[in-house]
């Protein structure tokens, strides 16, 4: 600001300029994993090179998949999806771990709604057409597509797959500048999901029953990021032994004995953190092996496009494309424009009441009724619900019936929302633990259908980086 300019004036009147000392570069770096191929359930490390510094928002995990088994399967949702749980270590200190990240990471999406045009290379954010072309010639080559759901579709081979946006650690990080030189080095470890999370069957002419060994493998599996460095050593000497403090978002997930829905759910989880920034429950529904894909078209024939449908088609019209296309009627119960697995379905259906207490305190005047409940969804986003611009929940999400029997949680914020900064200030149970109940009712007496109670947490907690690469967490 010019001295001749006063204060009281706005910021756009001022004649500001900065100027970085010294000379910058930035490079792209891949770093290859421990091993380049692994099948569901086994482990794959990856580790981040010593003395750089890396940007955290251009961290990438690139992957490619191949599908196989006797029956056709398709990818959920979501390329995170393929990501059962994942661990974070510095200087062989455990940072953080994340159960069950392929839930926690389509609920999160779920509920925000990337658009579509910036998951077109291999984030996978629609799995409902494949897109082909013909081999180069003279002349330009025509671009064909096809839903997912046909009979014809054939297995994946080697299809890329990329990673680009994370939850914790690396999606949180209140400095988005990861000094490696100070954190030593940095394990990440990831376990590959049971195919029935991530795989989902097709339309196919004949009723399929799907085993263990439809399943999938990956490879070629690296990583990429940005790692930045200066000429000058000022930021070097800044930072230099001092205590780096660096906030963080953590999850815990809890899964309960299974309860029917008549007998309602009544679960507990027990919390202790410096700062809970909110909790929610969910129902899953049991699952062993892979399914048909839920969508209009998994329980048909799959004979033709007329009989499937795409996400494009659906939101076009939600009406000549509810529920699903199956000869037998009663199978019609599950499918509408959700594209993802079973295992990933939220299923509330049919919700009454839900409310949250903690150590014997009601959170809410009286149990929310299923409005809100989505309400309170929103306040917990972040305000959402005053919010006027484009951002909102998956783009199936045509009605709150929809959303409550596939994409539903009921969330309790604890924390004073501040969406500019990383903030903490939720609720302290440091000491001690903390008794989160989460009860939820449902309508009708016959509605006897079994799901897994779920309540998450998530959590600000501070990574200290101290001399000599000595890593805490509080």
């Amino acid at each position: 600001m010019y001295e001749n300019i006063p204060g009281s004036y706005p910021a756009t009147f001022f004649y500001n300029l900065s100027k970085l000392q010294g000379a910058f570069s930035k490079n792209l770096i891949k770093i290859t994993a421990d091993r380049l191929d692994a099948e569901p359930q086994q482990l794959t490390n990856i580790r981040l090179p010593i003395g750089g510094l890396l940007n955290l928002d251009s961290l990438a995990l690139w992957f490619k998949v191949t599908t196989k088994g006797t029956n056709v399967t398709v990818p959920s949702r979501y390329s995170s999806t393929f990501i059962k749980r994942m661990s974070i270590s510095m200087n062989n200190v455990s940072v953080q771990i994340i159960q069950d990240y392929n839930l926690l990471y389509n609920i999160a999406m779920d509920h925000t709604n990337k658009d579509k045009t910036k998951g077109i290379a291999g984030e996978f954010l629609d799995n409902s057409i494949r897109y082909s072309e013909g081999v180069g010639s003279s002349d330009q080559t025509a671009i064909t597509a096809s839903s997912t759901m046909l009979a014809g579709t054939a297995h994946l081979s080697n299809e890329q797959f990329c990673i680009n946006n994370w939850i914790g650690l690396f999606g949180s990080a209140s400095t988005r500048i990861c000094s490696t030189d100070r954190t030593g080095e940095i394990t990440i470890s990831i376990e590959w999901a049971n195919n029935y999370e991530v795989l989902g069957g097709t339309a196919e002419a004949s009723a399929t029953t799907y085993t263990a060994a439809d399943t999938y493998s990956v490879s070629d599996i690296y990583m990429t990021c940005e790692a930045l460095s200066f000429s000058d050593d000022t930021y070097y000497r800044s930072i230099g032994d001092k205590d780096l403090k660096i906030g963080f978002n953590d999850y815990t997930v809890t899964r309960f004995a299974n309860a029917t829905k008549n007998s309602g759910i009544n679960v507990t989880t027990y919390l202790s953190a410096g700062s809970i920034d909110y909790v929610y429950g969910t129902a899953l529904l049991p699952q062993s092996v892979p399914k048909p894909l839920v969508c209009y078209g998994s329980l048909g024939t799959g004979a033709t496009e007329t009989v499937v449908a795409n996400l494009y088609k659906y939101l076009s019209d939600p009406v000549a494309y509810s529920d699903n296309a199956s000869t037998t009627a009663s199978e019609n119960v599950y499918g509408d424009g959700f594209f993802s697995t079973l295992a990933m379905q939220r299923c509330l259906q049919h919700l009454a009441t839900s409310q949250f207490s903690i150590n014997n305190k009601a959170l809410n005047y009286s149990p929310l009724n299923p409005y809100e409940v989505f309400q309170n969804n929103l306040c917990a986003l972040g305000y959402e619900g005053v919010d006027t611009s484009a951002n909102g929940f998956h783009s199936a999400v045509v009605s709150i019936k929809h959303y409550l029997k596939y994409y539903a949680v009921c969330m309790q914020s604890l924390e004073l929302i501040d969406k500019d900064q990383f903030y903490i200030s939720g609720l302290s149970s440091a000491g001690s633990s903390a008794a989160v109940n989460w009860t939820a009712t449902f309508t009708g007496s016959s509605n006897t259908l079994s799901v897994t109670p779920v309540i998450v947490a998530k959590m600000s907690k501070v990574l200290h980086v101290k001399a000599g690469r000595a890593i805490s967490v509080e």
